[in-house]
């Protein structure tokens, strides 16, 4: 089912006044032995749901071990004829299958990006929720000021309070690439709402999936979660042998 700010009037002013206040916060700021995925896993999809010219949907690796990877697959045709304003998808996570924490996941495209300035690009927000869909539709949007303990914070985040609603407060790396004189091609987002974490959100450029990318990179990983589960140590942008795009949690260990 697709969404747009036609549909949710107040979201597109309040997803961006949200990241403007991270703005603020980053502006404020400046003045193990894990290794990368293997692919040696049983993929078991969700449902196509249309995007753009093209399907996405979700999916799982699993293996011995257990669920190693959940993502959402792209064919390479919904990457054109994108809305020129914003727009969100619902992808249910393949029946059947049980990955705690994970319940769903959504795509949200962003036609111009949204502030801080790094981020104001055409990109897609791939959010992997940690809560069910009536919860998240639940969460409203305006100053969350309820603490998120420490021990959940992951190393160099930082927020800017504001939730965005149907969503939660953004949590940024404040030493990512973007921060750091480097282009925005991908990054990855953490999620409170109320001092409990939400969601964890790969950002991806449209250039940057357009490119037929290859790129793992570490999940920066607080001292504890909250609840119990298989949380990613890696996250990965991808093309496959069909040109299908592939960005997906790895290495998910429990915890």
């Amino acid at each position: 089912m697709s969404f747009t700010e036609a549909d949710r009037p107040r979201s597109l002013a309040a997803r961006r006044g949200a990241w403007a206040a991270l703005a603020l916060t980053l502006l404020a700021a400046a003045c193990s032995s894990d290794t990368a995925p293997s692919s040696a896993a049983r993929e078991i999809d969700g449902p196509d749901v249309a995007v753009g010219q093209g399907t996405a949907h979700t999916f799982v690796l699993e293996g011995g071990d257990g669920v190693s990877s959940v993502g959402v697959a792209l064919a390479p045709s919904a990457l054109d004829g994108l809305p020129t304003t914003d727009a969100e998808w619902a992808l249910p996570l393949p029946s059947g299958v049980s990955v705690p924490p994970w319940d769903h996941a959504t795509l949200d495209w962003n036609a111009q990006g949204h502030p801080p300035a790094v981020y104001q690009t055409p990109h897609f927000d791939f959010h992997f929720y940690a809560i069910d869909a009536a919860t998240q539709a639940s969460i409203q949007g305006g100053p969350d000021t309820v603490t998120v303990p420490a021990a959940n914070v992951p190393q160099d985040y930082a927020s800017g309070v504001m939730a965005v609603p149907d969503m939660g407060v953004h949590w940024v790396d404040t030493l990512a690439a973007e921060f750091r004189g480097e282009p925005f091609d991908h990054t990855l987002i953490y999620g409170f709402y109320r001092g409990s974490m939400v969601f964890v959100e790969p950002m991806v450029t449209r250039s940057f999936l357009a490119g037929r990318p290859d790129v793992t990179a570490p999940v920066k990983q607080p001292a504890a979660f909250a609840r119990s589960g298989r949380y990613p140590t890696w996250y990965s942008v991808r093309t496959g042998t069909d040109g299908e795009l592939r960005v997906a949690l790895d290495s998910l260990r429990a915890r």
